[in-house]
């Protein structure tokens, strides 16, 4: 059980680490580019997919078993983990359920599809 949550806690840290330096490479591109909305929206989002799935990767190499399990799981504990932060930051808003929802699935299946690849 010990392997099972190091594992799953390494994956996060990494996830997050990636995701940090992605978004300040996406910051610095949006400066100098002078990017648009849209553009910086699907930036975020291919590197919530990407640090998630190379998690899910990591834990899936870890673990060995049921790879597809435990990346789920760090999907749902990357989502969980940002929707509270965002939640402590903002509040709550109605219009911005149905892209958490979206955000949701998308963060969950790239942690099963590294773990899958792990």
């Amino acid at each position: 059980m010990k392997l099972y949550v190091t594992a799953v806690l390494k994956a996060l840290i990494l996830s997050y680490i990636i995701s940090a330096a992605a978004l300040i490479a996406l910051a610095g591109m949006m400066y100098r580019l002078d990017m648009g909305d849209t553009r910086l929206r699907v930036g975020v989002i291919i590197t919530y997919i990407v640090s998630v799935a190379i998690g899910g990767f990591y834990v899936g190499r870890k673990v060995k078993k049921r790879e597809f399990l435990w990346g789920l799981v760090v999907g749902l504990l990357y989502y969980s983990i940002h929707i509270a932060a965002v939640i402590a930051a903002e509040g709550v808003f109605p219009d911005r359920i149905a892209p958490a929802a979206a955000l949701a699935l998308l963060c969950m299946g790239s942690g099963m599809l590294g773990g899958m690849f792990g």
